[in-house]
């Protein structure tokens, strides 16, 4: 859990976002037999549409697994709305599965030259 995120106020979007994030981890955690983290960026505070979220994990085959999840993946997007997300936004807001394999053949294993 976040625990600077009650510094922002519960209405302001920084918090929706932090408890979106802590959400995602809930919601993950079953699913996810493997060490994982969730990194998030965006311009959100200029405009919502622009927040994405990286469910980043170890392998390929767990990616695919979980991106390919329909149960799992409506899940993580209704967090959007449970949160209350600005509903203009939620549909452009990208939630995806990246692997440390991915990053580490196409972006010689540096995950912040790989999100670039």
């Amino acid at each position: 859990m976040t625990l600077y995120k009650f510094l922002y106020k519960k209405a302001s979007i920084k918090r929706k976002v932090l408890d979106i994030k802590d959400d995602i981890i809930k919601i993950i955690k079953p699913a996810c037999k493997e060490k994982f983290f969730i990194f998030y960026y965006g311009a959100y505070d200029i405009d919502p549409r622009h927040l994405v979220y990286w469910i980043c994990i170890k392998t390929d085959d767990l990616k695919t697994k979980l991106s390919n999840d329909k149960i799992l993946n409506s899940k993580l997007r209704h967090i959007l709305t449970i949160n209350n997300y600005p509903s203009e936004a939620i549909a452009n807001v990208h939630i995806g599965f990246e692997s440390q394999e991915t990053v580490d053949r196409e972006s010689n294993g540096h995950w912040f030259h790989h999100f670039k």
